[in-house]
């Protein structure tokens, strides 16, 4: 290699015949100041008529024969600094190791060294359409470096340097296009990732780093090399992806304490898996009285059906306590989803509102004993009347079972609807899905269909998408749990420093303000302002120990066409005047009365502050990263426009950037290494779990049609075809195509020692049939 490096003809020897300086330098001259020229360039002309291009730069960046430049890093860290002035890129060569492997020699090239690669096409031949060139074209350039390794130490020297280019150096307007510049720094492939898990392409995501930073010149890479950074997370991940989903959770469950997780595999492959975290646990220890659960899609490239358990929180608001992903929508697969909710909690929730799933209501009556079962939807659209009539007999909460079935009678009646098989099944299940059943159960009136479910499933839609991969759905997953948590500490901290208006002078309601958060408040406080202006007593009887109140309440008409401004209704209160509970000048309301779910401390600020990643950084560090980050933009801030005082902090910043690489150990420089690290697991050594395959959704076709001969051809004729480099055949590339015609050989040798054999054969017989005779 050396040698070939040396060999230069005597006739192409350069001769320098001009002179040319930049507009830079004219300007600069001009002006009578005095600044090394960079970016400019000598051009030379040898007897042949061939042009090579010396780089003009500051003296001290020039490499200098014979000079010890220390480490081989040091010295490829000098001449890449020379390069990036001179406006070209390098990379390694060839090296001469001794026998024990240490680097005796080592050669770094202009990028554009070497020879081009060479296209032959012929469109008289060949209808396919011709290889494709490469944008990185080569163009024999012999601007290199060698360094000499110093017998006994570990430094190097200079030994030869060659500044001449057979091609055009980049202006350095251009040169944060350049392959060094264009190599992402750990900033951006961060910002790439953290993208990826809020649901944001890699190009979105370039168009808004560019932004921060002013300018796309500011950014270390370009959009393709953003978009080939999230491909090369996905690569990563690829094949070991279940296997790394459960590695990460299973070292979450050891280090976090309350952390839950089970997994479930059929034949090695991924099937079904649930997790609960420690606040989901203090959520349903609290919430527990009614949970929702329904499946959604397309949040995974498997189409694992994601399935979150949630509850209401006493800010009123969806909150989720479990969740799980299954591999199919049978009554198995919700067994084993529902069995592992009850080895987390150990306790049934009241009610559980789901849909019309069949494989749900098996799976709720295997596991569940005492629970009340799922509400249905009803989603038909019927005529107007009977559609009003309908919603005024199912969600009427305030009759009894007896009333709802007299009611629902006269309703078929009148409509002809008696033998229609749709409502006599749903008359069938009417104990699980009629309010009027469920009278007895405590918070019954939360959750009257399955809506909180599909808006859970919406707002997880924001942070997950049809093609993502387990590890990236479940850091979408835990997005989404922080921004809930976050919006829980935010209506925490409005109901402790903001107080809504009073709208009566009663004590009660003031310690109604005290007691609930502010949504309950509201909902208290509109009762007893109506209890105060809408009510009267009407009436009072008593007799013996029993006194009778007669409440009369006024209220404003619902019903449409109706005469009446007004409405009144009459409740009657009974009371025993011995049991001590009748104050009439009540200041609190009592303590009985108070459920604690609705309470504005149930849960406490430091257990929902906890911000911890599955596998991801230590919170202090994170916290640690965030204050610096903090620090030095406020001191950009404070610093302002003054560019004297910019340059004093960015030399600080340089000195203290050097005594930290004093100090601590290098990041390894390993693609695996830094997406490990980034995602918070390693690659796998051995895949034991595989992935699932990918299934189909309930109701969705399945594509198994047999295809006809022709159809098959017609499909394979569109595929895109890929011809040998050396050959031109379509059978196989340009690496594996000496080991085609070693196999064709040995086949066609095969062949002829099989007809050879065959003739022998046959002549044998022949023979021994003529013998006989």
């Amino acid at each position: 290699m050396e040698e070939e490096y040396e060999a230069m003809e005597p006739e192409n020897e350069p001769i320098e015949v001009e002179y040319e300086i930049s507009d830079e330098e004219i300007i600069d001259n001009a002006t009578g100041i005095d600044t090394p020229i960079v970016g400019t360039t000598r051009k030379k002309e040898t007897s042949g008529g061939s042009l090579y291009y010396a780089p003009i730069v500051d003296e001290s960046l020039l490499p200098v024969v014979g000079k010890n430049y220390g480490t081989l890093e040091e010295c490829e860290k000098m001449y890449r600094l020379y390069a990036f002035h001179a406006c070209f890129d390098i990379r390694k060569s060839t090296q001469k190791t001794t026998k024990s492997g240490l680097v005796k020699q080592k050669y770094y090239l202009c990028n554009r060294g070497g020879v081009p690669m060479q296209v032959n096409f012929d469109t008289l031949q060949s209808s396919k359409k011709p290889i494709r060139k490469s944008i990185m074209e080569c163009t024999g350039c012999r601007a290199r470096v060698k360094f000499d390794w110093v017998y006994g130490t570990n430094t190097f020297i200079l030994s030869d340097f060659q500044e001449h280019h057979n091609h055009e150096l980049l202006p350095q307007e251009y040169q944060h296009l350049s392959k060094a510049e264009r190599q992402m720094k750990y900033a951006e492939q961060l910002f790439v990732y953290h993208s990826s898990v809020s649901n944001i392409g890699p190009t979105k995501a370039y168009e808004v780093y560019s932004n921060m930073k002013g300018s796309e010149k500011n950014v270390h890479g370009t959009v393709t090399d953003f978009r080939n950074w999230r491909r090369d997370l996905n690569v990563f991940i690829n094949a070991g992806d279940s296997q790394m989903l459960v590695n990460k959770m299973e070292e979450r469950k050891k280090y976090v304490l309350g952390f839950s997780f089970e997994y479930k595999l059929e034949k090695s492959q991924l099937h079904s898996i649930f997790w609960a975290g420690e606040v989901a646990k203090c959520n349903y220890k609290e919430f527990s009285d009614i949970i929702s659960f329904d499946a959604t899609y397309r949040t995974n490239r498997y189409n694992m059906k994601f399935v979150p358990f949630t509850g209401i929180d006493n800010h009123h608001r969806c909150v989720t306590v479990a969740a799980g992903l299954i591999r199919d929508e049978t009554a198995e697969s919700y067994t084993w989803l529902l069995t592992c909710f009850m080895k987390t909690f150990g306790k049934e929730p009241n009610m559980i509102v789901t849909d019309q799933d069949k494989s749900m209501a098996i799976a709720i009556k295997a596991v569940f004993k005492t629970i009340q079962e799922a509400i249905p939807t009803i989603e038909d659209e019927v005529e107007k009347d009977f559609k009003n009539r309908l919603n005024k007999l199912v969600w009427n909460k305030y009759i009894e079972p007896n009333v709802f079935e007299e009611r629902w009678e006269k309703l078929m009646h009148d409509f002809s609807l008696k033998n229609d098989s749709w409502f006599k099944h749903m008359f069938d299940i009417r104990s699980t899905w009629i309010p009027a059943y469920f009278i007895d159960t405590e918070m019954f009136g939360l959750m009257r269909t399955t809506s909180r479910s599909e808006s859970e499933n919406a707002f997880f839609s924001n942070f997950t998408r049809s093609a993502a991969n387990l590890l990236t759905f479940m850091d979408g997953f835990e997005s989404a749990m922080l921004k809930q948590r976050s919006k829980q500490e935010s209506l925490d901290a409005q109901t402790i420093k903001k107080n809504p208006k009073l709208l009566t002078q009663l004590k009660i309601e003031k310690h109604a303000l005290k007691v609930y958060t502010h949504a309950i408040f509201a909902i208290v406080q509109k009762e007893i302002y109506e209890a105060l202006y809408s009510c009267l007593l009407d009436k009072m009887d008593k007799e013996e120990e029993t006194e009778m109140y007669v409440v009369k309440e006024e209220k404003e008409k619902t019903k449409e066409g109706s005469n009446e401004e007004k409405q009144f209704f009459h409740y009657k209160v009974l009371h025993n005047s011995k049991d001590g509970s009748m104050n009439k000048n009540i200041e609190e309301i009592p303590e009985k009365y108070i459920m604690r779910r609705w309470r504005r401390d149930i849960i406490p600020p430091e257990l929902r502050s906890r911000r911890n990643r599955y596998g991801n950084e230590n919170i202090v560090v994170q916290d640690s990263v965030n204050e610096i980050t903090s620090v030095v933009y406020d001191c950009v801030e404070l610093v302002g426009s003054d560019e004297n005082m910019l340059k004093v902090i960015l030399e600080k910043l340089k000195l203290l950037k050097k005594e930290v690489e004093a100090q601590v150990l290098k990041p390894s420089k390993k693609k695996d290494d830094i997406i490990g690290n980034m995602i918070g697991v390693s690659k796998p050594s051995t895949i034991e779990i595989q992935n699932p395959p990918v299934g189909n959704y309930k109701g969705c076709a399945n594509d198994k049609r047999l295809m006809s001969g022709k159809e098959k051809a017609i499909k394979e004729s569109k595929k895109r075809k890929f011809t040998c480099g050396k050959c031109g055949r379509d059978d196989h590339n340009q690496r594996t195509c000496d080991k085609k015609k070693r196999k064709q050989k040995n086949k066609q040798k095969l062949q002829k020692s099989e007809v050879t054999t065959e003739l022998f054969n046959n002549f044998f017989i022949f023979l021994f049939s003529f013998v006989q005779l």
